[in-house]
């Protein structure tokens, strides 16, 4: 008959191989809390590359920088990965904005827009209508052709966002001049070019939906709105009088073609 060991004998045993499961579990955790943190890093310093979005990134950035300080791994280690993105965060903003920038407007929309020879005053394209123009594109490029009164009808639909815009002036002959885009920052004081008051140039003034219904039963529609002025002759261009008559102009057109 075998005797059974008391069972005091095993004691020492069981605590040493609990003691190493315990050890190897703090290790398992720590090395958690450092992937973990770390993951958390990278991802909130990746999204707080848009500014907009660091009231929500910079909460859990911290968090995981709490992690991983809280982690096994050694200090050089936990330096470096809460400093760097400190330190290379402002940088990097701006070249994602940049590339975002080329990239963007690489991959826009292309328009031309196309007016008549000396056209000068406020543009509207009327977008997606049934007896608008045809969609043209050449070179790859839509061309919208406005008319003398620059009212165009289009039965195209102009994208929002990044844009790749391009404005020509159509001579007699099928020539195209180029006309410069134009906005009120280049003319402060701190702007770092000249630009010429006197010189025409396109004034990008938005686009949207009517926010009420045109007269005669007219639908709501789809606009985009521009002046081709020079910046010292604009200011009639947006005189209640001279809009109101724009206006009166591009509800009959719009009623002549539905």
């Amino acid at each position: 008959m075998v005797k059974s060991l008391p069972a005091y004998s095993w004691e020492p045993l069981w605590l040493i191989l609990k003691d190493d499961t315990k050890r190897q579990t703090d290790t398992e955790l720590k090395d958690k809390k450092y992937i973990i943190g770390l993951t958390i890093i990278i991802l909130t310093f990746l999204v707080s590359l848009n500014p907009y979005l660091l009231i929500f990134t910079v909460p859990v950035f911290l968090i995981g920088a709490g992690l991983l300080w809280f982690s096994r791994t050694k200090i050089l280690t936990k330096t470096l990965w809460t400093v760097l993105p400190l330190i290379v965060w402002y940088p990097s903003m701006h070249l994602f904005f940049y590339l975002s920038g080329i990239i963007g407007t690489a991959t826009a929309q292309k328009l031309d827009f196309n007016f008549p020879d000396n056209f000068k005053g406020k543009a509207i394209v009327i977008q997606q209508i049934d007896c608008g123009q045809e969609k043209i594109i050449k070179n790859g490029r839509e061309q919208l052709n406005f008319p003398k009164n620059g009212i165009l009808l289009y039965k195209g639909k102009i994208e929002s966002g990044y844009i790749n815009h391009q404005y020509f002036y159509v001579t007699e002959t099928g020539d195209k001049i180029k006309i410069l885009e134009r906005a009120n920052y280049m003319f402060w004081d701190d702007a770092q070019t000249v630009t010429s008051s006197s010189e025409v140039g396109v004034w990008f003034e938005g686009m949207g939906m009517a926010t009420q219904f045109p007269p005669d039963g007219l639908a709501d529609y789809e606009y985009l709105e521009m002046v081709v002025s020079s910046k010292d002759s604009s200011e009639k261009y947006y005189d209640f009088q001279y809009n109101k008559h724009i206006d009166s102009v591009k509800y009959e057109i719009m009623k002549r073609c539905r």
